[in-house]
């Protein structure tokens, strides 16, 4: 009797001290917000956020017509106060902890982003898993209000891309807050983002008539990389440099290009790099000048033979590794040296190698880094195995030729 009436005050003790859910907030009184965009705004910033339409998630067909996302925009001198005025036009509070993408407009982004790194960090509504991206020569909200239709929520469709095409593409960023971040504040490197862009017509993008084509009228579309120097954006990579950041980087899983065929300068052999492989290194020269080499070993496959080569030849293989290997160290080689020209920029982390390895050193240049950067002696070395030519070994033009 005495343990049971022990085990009962016990209990009740416990339910004095033990919190309820006294903070919790049932889905119908939210509005999850998927996407959020910021642009500038002559009274401060503009924000732009996509609310998930939950009442027509899971279904079939609507039978109003209605679209899987709202979007709210309001006009703040900070941007907490902007969502707080987005409040007197969604009908739920707004719910920032599913965000899967913060989209900044490039007017904004030229002119620093600091003050949204402070309030999306400082807020304890974020994670900090979501991707950031730039809209590439427009502004955040005319990429959040384009529907899209295999993903019937655009943010979601933005994330899944991404995810997607810096696989198996490599010429995209995939960056979250906090990598931003760490780029931001480590020494030697300057931080990138992802760009994306809307093609074709943005107004017909912003009816739900955009998901009944089968080639919608308008269309998400990633746009390379944005260079920024501290906060601020300071130009775009096309494809090529896009690659080459990821090459430096460490950040290719699987890639594809090309190179000419013996004697013929239109015929190719298509190749598929299925492993990249990055170590960077530094020495002094005798004026204790530092001089950068890259060593990248990539991995490939043989995709597509658009000539007579003969591949049962080891000198072929051999042929096709070479030129793939001076193609490397040229094309990357080259994009570095543009990119030190026109930007200054250490996007590659460079500097934090030096850092590493010469402390001393770095102390001489950190304070001018970026001046210093642009004449910086870079080597490109690369090496290539080719680990499978495919299920056939002779392309089937040369077995055409043969007949």
């Amino acid at each position: 009797m005495f343990m049971y009436r022990k085990a009962i005050w016990l209990l009740l003790i416990l339910l004095l001290i033990l919190p309820g859910c006294w903070s919790r907030k049932e889905l119908n009184e939210l509005a999850v917000v998927a996407a959020l965009g910021v642009d500038t705004h002559k009274s401060g910033f503009l924000v732009t956020a996509q609310v998930i339409n939950s009442s027509e998630i899971g279904k079939q067909r609507s039978s109003v017509g209605a679209t899987p996302v709202v979007t709210y925009q309001a006009v703040g001198i900070t941007i907490p106060d902007a969502l707080q005025r987005v409040l007197s036009q969604a009908p739920r509070q707004l719910y920032l902890s599913h965000l899967r993408v913060l989209v900044l407009g490039e007017a904004l982004a030229r002119s620093g982003i600091s003050d949204v790194l402070d309030y999306v960090s400082r807020s304890p509504d974020f994670r900090t898993d979501f991707f950031m991206l730039v809209a590439q020569h427009s502004k955040a909200r005319d990429v959040l209000n384009v529907l899209t239709s295999f993903e019937p929520i655009p943010a979601n469709s933005l994330f899944s891309s991404i995810l997607v095409s810096h696989k198996n593409w490599a010429a995209t960023g995939m960056i979250t807050l906090q990598q931003y971040i760490t780029e931001l504040e480590r020494a030697g490197s300057n931080p990138i983002l992802s760009g994306v862009r809307v093609i074709g017509s943005q107004a017909v993008g912003y009816s739900s008539s955009n998901l009944k084509k089968i080639n919608p009228d308008a269309q998400l579309q990633h746009a390379g990389i944005a260079v920024f120097k501290k906060d601020k954006l300071v130009g775009w990579l096309e494809e090529s440099k896009s690659k080459t950041v990821n090459y430096i980087l460490n950040e290719v899983s699987t890639t594809i290009g090309h190179v000419p065929c013996p004697g013929s300068e239109k015929e190719v052999v298509g190749i598929e790099i299925f492993s990249s492989d990055t170590k960077m290194d530094v020495k002094l020269d005798q004026q204790g000048k530092p001089q950068f080499t890259a060593y990248i070993h990539v991995e490939t496959n043989l995709n597509a033979v658009q000539c007579a080569i003969d591949l049962s030849k080891s000198k072929n293989i051999d042929y096709i590794q070479n030129q793939l290997k001076e193609k490397l160290e040229g094309v990357i080689g080259n994009n570095i040296r543009d990119v030190q020209a026109k930007y200054g920029a250490d996007i590659f982390g460079f500097g934090e190698v030096l850092h590493r390895e010469y402390p001393k050193v770095w102390a001489k240049y950190r304070n001018h880094w970026e001046s210093h950067f642009k004449t910086m002696s870079i080597q490109i070395k690369a090496s290539v195995a080719v680990r499978h030519i495919g299920s056939i070994i002779q392309p089937v033009r040369r077995e055409i030729d043969q007949r």
